[in-house]
């Protein structure tokens, strides 16, 4: 065989070589050089946002729902015709026999998330409540601030205005011009229930705020002598609608 003949094995054996060579030195310039293959450009940023609408809630609950005077009667043999009961403390030993004093009222509180105004209502009359001398029987009620400053005027403002009502409640054109959007709460003398809906307004502007937002509901019966013997209940209904 002659010097310059190389046989396919050979051929095959250099290629080899080569390869391992040829990748041999590239594998040593990415070692001694790994900047070589970095790869450089502008930062990319982008945003996301995450959104919510929260509605307003109009929303009154009693905080305190109940007043319970117990069993009683009228004392009759005292000569009485009828017995005084009310929140406020009043129990006349001499009208009123077993009854329990109450000295706590209805407490409505505004537990929405915006300012509403305040209408109550009752379900029933004195009359048809107790029974009896229709003459003789009352159920009325008054209203208060429970947490002060709760109950505004329908400007916001936290004066009672003027009025022309013998009690001190609110009333349209009052002795001093007082108006009806000048009223804070309402009725603060004893005045008989409304049976018709949606009710008296008791405030414009009951608050929402945790400190101040809550209202107390007095209440006073006037049990007459021959009322029928009975478990007599009267439920107040509430509403309440946004105002801002």
């Amino acid at each position: 065989m002659k010097k310059d003949d190389i046989s396919n094995k050979s051929l095959a054996t250099l290629l080899i070589v080569a390869l391992v060579v040829s990748i041999g030195g590239t594998w040593l310039v990415i070692d001694r050089a790994p900047g070589i293959l970095q790869i450089t450009g502008a930062p990319s940023t982008d945003t996301g946002t995450a959104t919510v609408t929260i509605e307003s809630t109009a929303s009154v609950r009693f905080a305190v729902n109940a007043i319970n005077f117990g069993t009683g009667k009228v004392n009759t043999t005292g000569g009485n015709t009828i017995c005084i009961l009310d929140s406020n403390g009043t129990n006349s030993s001499t009208q009123c026999i077993n009854f329990t004093q109450q000295n706590g009222n209805l407490t409505l509180e505004n537990d929405g998330s915006t300012n509403v105004t305040v209408q109550l209502v009752s379900n029933v009359a004195a009359a048809a409540f107790f029974g009896g001398t229709a003459s003789l029987a009352q159920f009325r009620y008054a209203v208060q601030d429970n947490e002060s400053m709760s109950c505004r005027n329908g400007t916001g403002g936290g004066s009672m205005a003027i009025s022309s009502d013998a009690a001190g409640n609110c009333t349209a054109g009052g002795a001093a011009g007082g108006t009806l959007s000048n009223c804070t709460f309402s009725p603060q003398g004893w005045t008989d229930v409304n049976v018709t809906a949606p009710g008296s307004t008791i405030c414009q502007k009951l608050l929402y705020n945790n400190t101040d937002d809550s209202i107390g509901i007095e209440v006073n019966l006037t049990i007459p002598f021959d009322a029928p013997a009975g478990t007599k209940t009267a439920t107040f209904t509430a509403t309440a609608t946004t105002v801002t």
